[in-house]
């Protein structure tokens, strides 16, 4: 899954990387992006700027909000299945958080560049699709956000395609300061005070 991301970007930095599209400036240096805060995104609709929305769908379920869509079923869930059409958007960052055992991992590409997730929009809020986790995602969580190189930009955003498979990521363990929403700042990317192995770990069938 996805429940924390980065974009730590300057300005120039995303413009580069975004093909001259502007950041609004509320998503340059954000290294603690939860749900609920408003992300940036870049609509199916509007191709040539980003735009904000609500990271989370209501849940008619629960008071949580919906903040992933398993990419498998996307076809199959009535709460997804008619935004695939039209309704298709990237949300730009460059490194996101899981956790195993409460403690944090931080994951982005070898190169730290800028990426995007795979999303849906519907009235101002999005969510982040998922797939299975890859090897070396799988010892700390089962699923990880659909990442797209921005080669793979336009073919999200022009229409529904299969996801190839998902890009070589490096993690390493970071500051418990990350588990506080409230805290959003460089110090969140610290190392942790205790290196682990992740090896130690059994994959997760």
């Amino acid at each position: 899954m996805c429940g924390r991301f980065t974009q730590t970007k300057n300005r120039k930095e995303a413009l580069e990387a975004l093909g001259g599209i502007e950041l609004p400036p509320l998503f340059h240096s954000r290294h603690n992006i939860a749900p609920m805060q408003k992300v940036a995104i870049v609509r199916s609709c509007t191709p040539d700027r980003t735009d904000e929305c609500v990271w989370g769908f209501e849940n008619p379920r629960s008071a949580a909000p919906v903040i992933n869509a398993r990419s498998e079923t996307l076809t199959e869930r009535p709460m997804f299945a008619p935004l695939i059409a039209a309704h298709r958007c990237l949300i730009p960052a460059d490194g996101f958080y899981e956790w195993k055992n409460r403690q944090p991992y931080y994951f982005q590409l070898p190169q730290r560049q800028l990426f995007a997730f795979a999303g849906l929009w519907h009235n101002d809020h999005c969510i982040i699709i998922t797939r299975a986790a890859d090897a070396t995602m799988r010892g700390i969580h089962h699923r990880m956000p659909v990442i797209l190189p921005s080669k793979e930009w336009g073919i999200w955003i022009e229409g529904f395609h299969s996801f190839g498979e998902p890009p070589k990521l490096t993690t390493r363990p970071v500051s418990r300061r990350v588990n506080k929403v409230a805290n959003d700042d460089p110090a969140c990317l610290a190392p942790a005070d205790e290196q682990i192995d992740l090896s130690l770990f059994p994959e997760d069938g």
